[in-house]
């Protein structure tokens, strides 16, 4: 275990004063746990209120991963609360993921379960073939920062053409599949970056491309996919001091003290509604 790797992370999400949900992530000793070396712990709570469609959304994943970060193995559940204001109707759902990595494949199995019903009405698993790939989780490629940095001093001069590519584990909002794409990771000097003490930035770029019998193939990125990427402004010692901006201008993401940031601290669906309009 390197502990540099180990990290923790909070924040929220607003529109104005408005909050729109909130989050945080943790990269701890995993203790062995499942033979993994680190658990990656994740957390959101969010909302969006356009019209007379409301939705809530409360998500918890933990994931067992190895020395390199790859996924081992991993529970994930959401519960989405959708309501019709036309006619005050409601339905919550809750989706339950399994993850496995097993042999030279994935295992992923899925149910999905509405609020007063025993059966789930949705339930589906299949297995991936990883062909010697070992997939990290798209939350996990902060503790890469640390096997590329020299953490012990000060002077910290990253090179973005000694970056690497790798295959990246995500699940969309609705998690109705799973989805192992290439992404190039590059580290570089900040340029213009808040805030201040920044030592470098982590840029991240999903790229087009999918794991077959030689490997990880990637389609050389057209301009638009290769602009498109997250930055992450890393300090000295590689940690994250702020979050990637969002596409949406109207949006702004602000950090929080994981230690004392409340993931379940209730939204205020009405003025959601009236800062979306």
């Amino acid at each position: 275990m390197v502990p540099g790797v180990l990290q923790a992370s909070g924040l929220t999400i607003k529109i104005g004063d408005v909050r729109l949900g909130q989050a945080t992530l943790r990269i701890d000793d995993a203790k062995g746990e499942g033979g993994a070396t680190y658990k990656l712990t994740e957390q959101y709570k969010t909302a969006i209120a356009e019209e007379e469609k409301w939705a809530q959304v409360r998500y918890t994943g933990t994931l067992l991963l190895g020395a390199d970060l790859a996924l081992l193995s991993g529970e994930l559940k959401q519960t989405a609360e959708l309501t019709d204001r036309t006619d005050n109707r409601r339905q919550t759902t809750t989706t339950i993921i399994s993850l496995k990595t097993e042999g030279d494949s994935l295992t992923w199995t899925r149910s999905a379960t509405r609020k007063g019903e025993d059966k789930p009405f949705s339930s589906e698993s299949k297995k991936v073939a990883l062909y010697g790939e070992r997939p990290l989780p798209m939350n996990a490629l902060l503790g890469l920062a640390v096997f590329s940095s020299n953490t012990e001093r000060d002077g910290w001069k990253p090179d973005p053409k000694n970056g690497l590519c790798v295959p990246v584990l995500d699940l969309n909002w609705e998690m109705e599949d799973v989805n192992i794409e290439p992404a190039w990771i590059s580290f570089d000097s900040p340029t213009y970056v808040d805030p201040k003490g920044s030592a470098a930035v982590l840029r991240v770029r999903v790229l087009v491309g999918e794991i077959g019998e030689k490997g990880l193939d990637v389609d050389a990125p057209s301009p638009p996919i290769w602009r498109a990427q997250q930055v992450w402004p890393l300090d000295g010692r590689a940690k994250a001091l702020a979050h990637p901006t969002p596409p949406d201008p109207r949006i702004n993401i602000e950090s929080a003290d994981p230690a004392t940031l409340d993931v379940d601290a209730p939204l205020d669906l009405e003025k959601i509604a009236g800062a979306l309009k």
